[in-house]
């Protein structure tokens, strides 16, 4: 049965890449979260999705040209409901404080507008910190960026994330995703869950290559994964998915 990751936490329920968010997945007894991670101006990692914080927070402004101290003035819960008025920005090391208890903690490395791969190397050295390398699951579409996670350390388990606007990686993918895998030292593909069929899990299984696709949040769409063999399935609908697959 694949494990069911939460994306962004349960982010129907709370503002999305929050505590909250996480702490509400849970409760669901879900397998793994996935993230999203950049890196502030004073090398601060902090879990937030876009590189500016204007859609998610009261303030504004580039993630990366900004101070921890700066992110943490604003409201990231007001948003999404008053009743999560007043949220800060989590850093990833409370992240991983909340969630090291799960066997997969999915962790995307967001590309940097300012093109810094230093979240990187401090994303692996942080997992060790905290005791949950052995569970991390690094994931990107920047591929530097998970040569770099390699880089850092070889033992570093990393996932190429892509969809069908990238035609390249689509097509080298396509012809054969074993390939493209041991080509990059992948240990995971993230697909966009409508490039997925059964003989492509398959092949990847086969050659111990995990396929953990996003974002799946309908029935039909869990179920066949469920049955095609998918090691997980990264989700914004936690408790359905939860029913599906335990």
């Amino acid at each position: 049965m694949p494990l069911v990751i939460a994306h962004r936490g349960a982010n129907l329920e709370a503002p999305e890449n929050t505590l909250p968010a996480f702490e509400r997945a849970l409760a669901y007894s879900v397998h793994g979260f996935e993230n999203d991670v950049h890196i502030t101006a004073d090398g601060v990692l902090v879990v937030i999705h876009d590189d500016t914080i204007d859609r998610t927070s009261n303030g504004t402004g580039l993630v990366c040209e900004m101070t921890y101290d700066q992110l943490m003035q604003y409201d990231y819960g007001s948003w999404f409901s008053p009743e999560f008025a007043g949220t800060k920005i989590p850093t990833l090391q409370e992240f991983f404080a909340l969630c090291h208890e799960l066997p997969l903690i999915n962790v995307e490395i967001k590309a940097e507008p300012n093109g810094s791969k230093d979240a990187a190397a401090a994303v692996v050295k942080l997992a060790k910190e905290c005791g949950v390398f052995d569970n991390l699951l690094v994931s990107s579409f920047d591929m530097d960026m998970l040569q770099n996670c390699l880089a850092e350390d070889p033992a570093t388990r990393v996932a190429f994330l892509y969809a069908p606007d990238n035609e390249e990686a689509c097509d080298e993918i396509c012809d054969c995703p074993v390939t493209f895998a041991q080509k990059y030292n992948l240990s995971a593909l993230h697909p966009f869950v409508p490039l997925c069929n059964p003989d492509f899990i398959e092949e990847c299984c086969a050659a111990g290559i995990m396929v953990n696709p996003w974002t799946v949040n309908q029935e039909h769409a869990i179920t066949a994964l469920r049955n095609w063999g998918a090691h997980a399935v990264i989700t914004d609908e936690p408790a359905l998915a939860m029913g599906i697959c335990c």
